[in-house]
């Protein structure tokens, strides 16, 4: 096969706004994100409607680009990527929208999934570049947390670098790949029962207790910088393309999936753009604010004012998990635990240390028949009542396997050494 040679484009880049929940914060400065260029060719051998109009799109025909030698390091994209696809619905009576190869990424087409072929894991490519002053705070704190030492410890919930390489002849358009395993929307199954939701906030926790613990301050939690490791709850893995882009998602029901009690899950921090790294606990420091889905109180008082990272940090995990536990009535009592985390004044917010402590001292109160409790919606919520009685039956399941199987390891032990 002859080698496609690079094109002769130039770096362009796009902004993807912060995302926002309850009370909308101020708006903070927008990141921005590197794109290779738009390739001057097609892929070989299609025509130019074939796919259309579920064909490849401009950042798409990049990743299609460089689909060779990704292979030659032992990663494989979707057949959607492969030089010379054809839409698998061209020429038969199929509707596109029924083909998983009509599902393309995002549109700042910086992430693709990919497989690594050694083991067949999910892997997710990311483009970076240093020019771009978020990827650059971001490799260092990534590669940090990535090394092997630290990628064991339990309490570290930063998602791993897997690998970083570049492309020699597309070295002019970006400069490296970043490899991470491909993770998973934390609420993607629902938590049903609720021992899910305390290992879940358990594990926020202790992974911020870990990140501050080693001076570093993520800068910007919110629910889309958390995700889940969902390798063990997919054993064969899960649709990769879906999860990139929620509105093609498709029914899973022929995916084997197994459950939150049946195996442990595990719940990572991703995106540390907006991170800062201290050598030392006496050498940090007030930083400037840059970007971020929630804003403290304090910069949005005055946005020009330096402030204190760590603090902030506390801020925005306890108004990240008020917003997502309000609309359950069965998971509120967690709620008032985190009621100083949005103090106004910073000093007086918990440090991490101390709110996990606290969040522990409540799970030492809770019965476990209350673990084992549903989780449910709050009247005011639309749920439909195929998905309602659909949940029914997953609880059940749920609860079935807390009596089989054990509730979450992670919050057991926590209650026991509390004691």
């Amino acid at each position: 096969m002859s080698e496609t040679r690079p094109q002769a484009l130039t770096t362009i880049y796009v902004d993807t706004p912060a995302t926002q929940s309850i009370p909308t914060p101020v708006s903070g400065l927008e990141s921005s994100a590197p794109l290779i260029a738009p390739p001057a060719a097609l892929a070989q051998g299609v025509e130019p409607d074939a796919n259309s109009p579920y064909g490849l799109t401009t950042p798409e025909q990049n990743w299609s680009n460089i689909y060779w030698p990704l292979d030659a390091r032992g990663y494989q994209l979707r057949p959607r990527y492969r030089p010379g696809w054809v839409g698998s619905w061209v020429g038969t009576k199929r509707r596109p929208e029924s083909c998983e190869d009509s599902i393309g990424i995002s549109p700042h087409g910086v992430v693709i999934d990919a497989v690594r072929k050694l083991d067949n894991a999910q892997v997710l490519f990311k483009l970076w570049s240093s020019q771009n002053p978020r990827d650059a705070m971001e490799l260092p704190v990534l590669r940090y947390f990535s090394d092997p030492t630290r990628a064991k410890d339990p309490g570290n919930h930063c998602v791993p670098v897997l690998d970083t390489f570049s492309i020699e002849e597309y070295a002019g358009y970006f400069e490296l790949l970043l490899v991470e395993p491909l993770l998973r929307d934390w609420k993607e199954p629902p938590f049903l029962i609720v021992a899910e939701a305390l290992s879940f906030v358990l594990q926020l926790l202790e992974g911020l207790e870990y990140m501050h613990a080693h001076n570093v301050a993520h800068g910007d939690i919110h629910s889309g910088n958390i995700l889940m490791d969902a390798s063990k709850l997919f054993p064969q893995g899960f649709h990769g393309a879906f999860n990139l882009v929620p509105a093609r998602r498709r029914s899973e029901k022929g995916l084997k999936r197994l459950t939150r009690l049946q195996v442990p899950t595990k719940y990572q921090y991703v995106d540390f753009g907006s991170s800062v790294m201290f050598p030392s606990f006496e050498a940090r420091s007030l930083v400037n604010f840059t970007a971020a889905a929630w804003i403290p109180p304090e910069v949005q008082e005055n946005p020009e004012t330096p402030y204190d990272p760590f603090k902030a940090d506390i801020y925005a995990l306890g108004l990240t998990l008020m917003d997502e536990l309000r609309d359950r009535p069965q998971l509120r009592f967690i709620i008032p635990t985190f009621d100083k985390t949005l103090s106004h004044t910073p000093d007086e917010r918990p440090t991490a240390s101390e709110l996990k402590q606290q969040y522990i001292a409540l799970l030492r109160k809770i019965p476990v028949s209350e673990m084992r409790g549903k989780v449910g919606w709050a009247s005011d919520i639309h749920v439909g009542i195929r998905e309602r009685i659909s949940h029914w039956f997953q609880y059940l399941k749920l609860w079935r396997h807390s009596y089989k199987y054990g509730l979450p390891q992670d919050v057991m032990a926590a209650r026991a050494a509390s004691a």
